[in-house]
C-alpha cells in the first residue's frame, strides 16, 4: 500500500514538473516573439515607418530576392530586402501540381492565410495560387507558401530568420486594417535586364504583361490594380487622387474581389490552417484614363532551360475583350516553355 501511494507521488509530481516546464518554455517562447516584434517596431520607427502600415511583397527569382516595401505617406518604401534561400524550379509559372516549379504572376496573403509557429516551416504564409488568372489558363496546383527553412518543391523559403520579419510585418499589417497583402512574383528585374524571351508566344505574352507591372510599381510606388482580360493579366496604375482606388477597365474582370479586414477580436491569433480563397467576380467597371504603353520584349534563345512543354488553354472570348486588345479576336491554343536565362546580376544588397 505504501509503495502504490509513493508511486502515486511520484508520478504526480514528474507531471506537474512537466507541466511547469512546458509552462515556462511556452512562456519563454511567447516573451521571444514579443521582444523580437518590439526589436521590428523599433527598426521600422527608425526608417520613419509604423509597423502596421500597409505592405507590399515583390520577389524575383533570378536574383533570389524578396523586397518588403512598406507605406509611407503617399507612397511605399523599401524597407529592406531578404535573401531566397531556396525556390523551385526556374524562370517561367507554376502550370501544375507535382511540377516542383514556384509560380509567378500576382498572388495575395490574407488573414486566413498566415500560419503560426510550427515545426515544419517555423513560420509561414500562403500565397493564393491558383488565383483567377491561373484558374482560367488551366495551371493547377495549391498550398503555395512564403515560409522559413531552407528547401522548397514550389514554395519561397527564405529561412526562420527572415520569415519572422516578414510574418511579423504582414501579420501587423492586417491587423492595421490592410484587406490583403498583394505578392507580386517576377522572373527578373524588368527595369534592370532587357533579356529576350522564348520564342513561344505565351510565354512571351505572359512576361511582357508582368514587366508592366512591374515597371509601373517602380514608377508610382503603389501596388497596381490587376485585371483578367482575354486571360491576360492588365495591370493599372493607381496615381495621384486616385491612388487608393481601383481604376477600372471595360470589358475586364478585376482579379480580386477585397475582404474587409479582421476584426480586433479576430486578430488575436492567426489561423494554423491554409483555406482556399474564391474569387468573387465584380461588375464591369469604367474607362480608365490613358495608360503608357510598355516596351515590346524581344525573343530569347533557351540555354538547356527548357522543362518541358505544356498546354495553355487559350479560348478567348471576343465579347468581353477590350478592342485595344488585337490579339481579341484570334483562337488558339499555345505551349508554354520554362525558359532558364543567363543573366549577369549586378550586386544586391540583401539580407541573407
Amino acid at each position: 500500500m505504501q509503495y502504490r501511494l509513493v508511486c502515486v507521488l511520484v508520478s504526480a509530481i514528474a507531471f506537474c514538473l512537466a507541466s511547469f516546464q512546458g509552462a515556462s518554455a511556452t512562456s519563454r517562447d511567447a516573451r521571444g516573439a514579443v521582444e523580437k516584434e518590439n526589436a521590428l517596431a523599433a527598426e521600422f520607427e527608425g526608417k520613419g515607418m509604423k509597423l502596421g502600415s500597409p505592405v507590399f511583397i515583390r520577389i524575383y527569382k533570378q536574383s533570389s530576392t524578396l523586397e518588403l516595401w512598406v507605406e509611407k505617406g503617399p507612397r511605399y518604401e523599401l524597407f529592406k530586402t531578404y535573401g531566397i534561400c531556396k525556390f523551385a524550379g526556374g524562370l517561367g509559372p507554376k502550370m501544375y501540381e507535382g511540377d516542383r516549379q514556384s509560380p509567378e504572376g500576382l498572388y495575395r496573403v490574407e488573414w486566413d492565410d498566415l500560419i503560426g509557429p510550427n515545426p515544419r516551416w517555423h513560420r509561414a504564409m500562403n500565397i493564393n495560387y491558383p488565383n483567377a488568372f491561373d484558374k482560367m489558363n488551366g495551371r493547377g496546383g495549391s498550398s503555395i507558401l512564403i515560409h522559413g527553412k531552407c528547401s522548397s518543391i514550389g514554395c519561397f523559403a527564405i529561412q526562420d530568420a527572415n520569415v519572422e520579419e516578414v510574418y511579423d510585418a504582414v501579420r501587423a499589417a492586417l491587423r492595421g486594417g490592410q484587406s490583403h497583402v498583394p505578392v507580386l512574383a517576377l522572373p527578373f528585374r524588368f527595369a534592370k535586364y532587357a533579356p529576350e524571351l522564348d520564342d513561344t508566344r505565351k510565354l512571351n505574352e505572359f512576361w511582357s504583361d508582368l514587366r508592366r507591372a512591374d515597371l509601373l510599381f517602380d514608377r508610382d510606388r503603389l501596388p497596381p490594380m490587376a485585371y483578367v482580360c482575354d486571360n491576360r493579366y492588365y495591370f493599372a496604375d493607381r496615381r495621384g487622387d486616385k491612388a487608393r482606388h481601383a481604376v477600372q477597365l471595360p470589358g475586364c474582370k478585376p482579379l480580386e474581389k477585397q475582404r474587409p479586414a479582421p476584426r480586433q477580436d479576430e486578430a488575436s491569433n492567426a489561423s494554423d490552417n491554409i483555406k482556399p480563397v474564391g474569387i468573387d467576380q465584380q461588375p464591369k467597371p469604367e474607362a480608365p484614363a490613358a495608360m503608357p504603353t510598355m516596351p515590346t520584349l524581344h525573343k530569347v534563345s533557351n540555354e538547356n532551360g527548357q522543362r518541358g512543354s505544356h498546354v495553355l488553354k487559350a479560348a478567348i472570348s471576343s465579347k468581353i475583350c477590350p478592342l485595344k486588345f488585337p490579339h481579341c479576336k484570334q483562337h488558339a491554343s499555345a505551349h508554354v516553355r520554362y525558359a532558364k536565362l543567363t543573366i549577369k546580376a549586378g550586386a544586391e544588397k540583401t539580407e541573407r
